[in-house]
């Protein structure tokens, strides 16, 4: 049963009126329009598109009288980022035939496609079906794309581990046909004859909700930003399973005080077999209690936070039954998975590193792009998107691994000892010119700061490793509200600047100054640097130095 808001947001209203997911969108996509109205602008996320224009040209469009430049993104849900070769190859192919050339990783493992016009959505929905992938869910108000360390995605076939994104992506992926029948059929159903979960209910969650899984070892995904995180661990009693993380999210306001950045907290241990109820217990809590009159409040981590984690408990275990008491869990910091690694049936892989994601070409026929489909061609591999925005290449036989670095030098793609401390694992959002949301640049300008904090790195003789991640906005695509170093998008020229997170990804930044120029970015670092090199432990990262010795 869905519970009503005392006043619900548009948004709801769109929802409730859209006949599970479908609105106007059949009309929308075939009028001779380049854009769509804003009720289906809603509605195309939950189909993982998003509305979107050149940013770049609205001012000299505006003042010439014409029309922005109109273009869609569409998001390719890959539950742990697991992809077959020629599902690789599809999305290459895409890539060039209707979107910018480029194909975008993200912090959740998914694929991007910048740039699409209307009129190829539907060409890239049925690509993308023939394939065994889709769009659908990877955007909206419903259970987000699962991500997934590469330890656990890349394991043997006989642990239970490996499946769970999968199937957490069946039992949650919306049971509406809109997609099928709008994006790949095209042709409609009877109105009425469809269905949706009861978790979902005709206006499904008030938010979106995001889920992660965590190797018991480190912590890549971040798990303790998610909604809700398992972490894989043996409980003395009733043997393997996960323990579940809820509350968490990154995401708030400027515009809004009480939006905030929050860490997950213990709720319970579950077992393989009891893990999809469970998930389905805390979703259906969600769907009842989160707010849907105020859309900047509505995650889960506010109604966790308002209440208190034992109340958000006891209503999960009115829908469950009793909950167990969470195992303590002990994550070591994130591994990058670079570099070549050796697989347990003695095949190898290969962490390629992705700046900001973007796989292309630097020229015509050279670059990472061209590289990959070098090495797929004729190899039967498997590649697995990371929660760093990175790509691992795996299944390599031994006697291959030559032949594969040559071709990725051949192709100018940096070897691990070719990166930088800072750039082996800084990441950015999209921002300008796309991202409707963002204040400042992001991606395009990541290299440049990247440089610029290497720069003070190598001015003071340091050689480990910092955390650096960078945002157009205070939405925390990038994580940013747990890295060593987050620069957050404030106004079109200034940033916020974070630290104090850590590899861990188990405590929050605290902000150090604000409305900062990026050329003055090295000078708010410097005396923390400087510090760290003075007056740092051994082997303690610069997070864990910023957070012992600065007072709260």
């Amino acid at each position: 049963m869905t519970v009503t808001q005392p006043t619900s947001s548009p948004v709801e209203t769109i929802k409730a009126a859209s006949d599970l997911l479908r609105g106007a969108l059949a009309t929308e996509l075939a009028a001779p329009e380049a854009n769509v109205s804003a009720d289906s602008e809603q509605l195309l996320k939950f189909h993982g598109v998003y509305a979107q224009d050149d940013r770049d040209q609205r001012r000299a469009r505006s003042l010439a009288g014409e029309s922005l430049a109109y273009s869609f993104m569409i998001r390719v849900a890959i539950p742990g980022g697991r992809l077959t070769t020629a599902q690789w190859l599809a999305l290459d192919a895409v890539a060039d035939d209707v979107a910018d050339g480029s194909i975008r990783l993200t912090t959740r493992q998914a694929v991007q496609f910048h740039g699409v016009a209307k009129f190829d959505l539907r060409t890239v929905a049925t690509t993308l079906h023939g394939h065994l992938l889709t769009s659908f869910a990877a955007c909206g108000d419903v259970v987000r794309n699962t991500v997934t360390c590469p330890e656990l995605a890349l394991d043997g076939a006989s642990d239970t581990r490996c499946d769970v994104a999968t199937r957490i992506a069946r039992a949650f992926k919306p049971a509406t046909r809109a997609h099928f029948e709008i994006f790949v059929d095209g042709t409609l159903a009877v109105s009425g004859g469809d269905v949706e979960h009861d978790f979902y209910g005709e206006t499904y969650l008030p938010r979106k909700f995001k889920i992660a899984i965590a190797n018991p070892g480190e912590n890549c995904v971040d798990v303790y930003a998610q909604d809700l995180g398992l972490v894989p661990a043996t409980h003395p009693e009733v043997g393997d399973g996960f323990v579940v993380l809820v509350g968490g999210g990154l995401g708030r306001s400027y515009a809004q005080e009480d939006t905030f950045a929050r860490l997950a907290e213990p709720l319970t241990f579950v077992t393989h077999d009891e893990v999809i109820e469970l998930i389905g217990a805390v979703v259906d809590t969600y769907r009842d209690l989160g707010d849907r009159s105020n859309r900047r409040r509505a995650r889960l981590k506010y109604v966790v936070a308002d209440g208190g984690i034992a109340s958000f408990a006891k209503e999960v275990s009115r829908r469950y039954g009793p909950l167990r008491a969470p195992i303590a869990i002990d994550l070591a910091a994130a591994d990058d998975h670079l570099g070549w690694r050796e697989q347990q049936d003695g095949r190898w892989r290969l962490g390629i590193r992705v700046g900001a994601g973007r796989v292309r070409d630097v020229a015509e026929g050279r670059g990472l792009r061209s590289a990959l489909r070098e090495v797929l061609d004729g190899r039967d591999l498997t590649l697995v998107v990371t929660a760093q925005q990175d790509l691992i290449v795996a299944g390599v036989a031994p006697d291959d691994r030559a032949a594969i670095d040559q071709v990725l030098k051949r192709h100018g793609v940096r070897s691990l000892t070719e990166l930088g401390a800072v750039e082996r694992t800084a990441l950015a959002c999209p921002a300008l010119p796309t991202c409707g949301q963002a204040l400042a640049e992001a991606e395009r300008v990541l290299p440049n700061v990247v440089d610029a904090v290497q720069g003070e790195v190598d001015r003071l003789g340091g050689t480990r490793r910092i955390q650096l991640r960078m945002t157009g906005c205070p939405n925390g695509c990038a994580r940013p509200a747990v890295a060593e170093v987050g620069v957050v998008g404030r106004t079109k020229s200034t940033y916020d600047v974070y630290l104090g997170g850590g590899p861990r990804g188990d405590r929050l930044a605290r902000v150090v100054r604000e409305k900062v120029k990026l050329d003055d970015l090295p000078e708010v670092l410097r005396p923390h640097l400087e510090r760290w090199r003075d007056e740092g432990r051994e082997g303690e990262s610069f997070g864990d130095f910023f957070d012992r010795v600065t007072p709260s």
